[in-house]
């Protein structure tokens, strides 16, 4: 019975990949297929964390609207939590949450977080009201395994002969429903045999090489707490992390990250084996984030490059030093070798004619301006003590 499920598995893989694969052959252009610029560059815009309602903060409108405006990218790619209102409201909340990019043309796509099901309506509905909006690239491509929203987007050459990379839109799903474990959820083996099977079927169309890839999710991967915190032999009690049978140390290791640690990191409380799935495919290069809304961080686990991208929303919490988005930008000459950028909410407000110094929930130009300063002189300098002591003492 397992083989069957894993052929039927594969053959939908295919039969997944065999429309834009026909497109290509056909030599017409599919206005879902996602192709480089004939500049080389493909450029991703990241949005973490809206979590708003119907109502959304005229703030997040604003830093929306101007970070597509100035920087013009080929894919929004929002990360969870995005619209968390009633059952009644969630339609218009999703549509006002996707409004700026729609409204601009631009072609996106979404994972679910933890929060987005939590008011009686399910991932299925949701995605249908997301689909029906337009410019939504995302459907669920394998509805049999768990979650909602599973797939992957291929991105071809400037002229659509060959896919030149591929993004895994996976649903890290919400809460652990083992009593025993608790705490959020993880990708499930059912999500990674998924994975693994239809990386496999990309492969096969190219010629059998496997395809540079980036896999985005709500949640960060479990090994994170592996990678930036110092293990220890015994439990503190409170004093430390004690999670996945181990004890860390409660604080990180700064010169493990570059960027912002404010807050410990939430991943699931199991090794779910999807760092190890990557790892053995060969393809995923780095992985992107939010949840935790007001980290900024990247650091790299076991060759695999990790971000957690900050809150673009002021609904829930936040820290100003750190709201934004994200921005990738890919080059087809060396698909591997990618750019990223976080773009601050701050520099977005002083710039002439921003809007969001004058909406509601907007600041005064000064504001912004100071903390661009505690963002490039005070805080920047206490990481650098503090790395500079982990350093030098034992």
């Amino acid at each position: 019975m397992k083989h069957i499920r894993k052929l039927l598995a594969v053959m939908m893989a295919a039969m997944l990949l065999a429309p834009a694969a026909l497109a290509v052959a056909a030599d017409e252009a599919d206005p879902t297929q996602l192709r480089f610029n004939a500049d080389g560059t493909f450029k991703i815009m990241l949005f973490a964390d809206p979590q708003d309602d119907q109502d959304l903060e005229e703030t997040t409108v604003a830093i929306m609207c101007e970070a597509l405006d100035k920087y013009q990218p080929d894919l929004v790619i929002y990360l969870g939590d995005n619209a968390v209102a009633d059952a009644e409201f969630q339609p218009d909340a999703i549509k006002a949450v996707t409004k700026p990019v729609v409204d601009r043309g631009i072609p996106y796509s979404i994972v679910f977080g933890n929060h987005d099901e939590e008011h009686n309506i399910s991932k299925e509905d949701m995605l249908a009201i997301y689909q029906s909006l337009g410019n939504c690239l995302t459907y669920d491509a394998a509805p049999q395994i768990t979650g909602c929203g599973n797939r992957n987007h291929p991105i071809y050459s400037s002229d659509g002969s060959k896919v030149l990379f591929n993004l895994w839109m996976i649903d890290s799903n919400m809460y652990n429903t083992d009593p025993g474990v608790g705490g959020y959820d993880y990708v499930h083996p059912d999500q990674i045999e998924w994975y693994k099977e239809t990386a496999a079927a990309l492969a096969e169309q190219n010629g059998g090489e496997v395809v540079p890839a980036m896999d985005f999710q709500h949640i960060i991967i479990p090994e994170i707490f592996d990678k930036l915190y110092m293990e220890l032999p015994f439990s503190l009690g409170e004093a430390s992390e004690n999670r996945n049978g181990k004890h860390y140390t409660a604080l990180p290791v700064f010169t493990r990250l570059t960027g912002y640690w404010l807050e410990k990191p939430c991943p699931p409380d199991v090794y779910d084996g999807q760092l190890d799935a990557w790892l053995e495919v060969g393809d995923v290069i780095a992985e992107f984030n939010g949840h935790d809304h007001v980290n900024s961080f990247m650091t790299n686990i076991r060759g695999v490059d990790v971000t957690n991208v900050p809150t673009v929303g002021c609904n829930s919490y936040f820290k100003d030093i750190n709201r934004g988005a994200g921005l990738i930008t890919l080059h087809a000459d060396d698909v591997k070798n990618y750019d990223y950028e976080q773009i601050r909410m701050y520099d977005l407000a002083l710039a002439d004619g921003s809007d969001i110094p004058n909406v509601e929930g907007g600041k005064i130009k000064p504001y912004y301006g100071l903390v661009k300063f505690l963002d490039t002189i005070v805080i920047k300098l206490f990481f650098n003590v503090f790395a500079f002591f982990q350093k030098v003492l034992p």
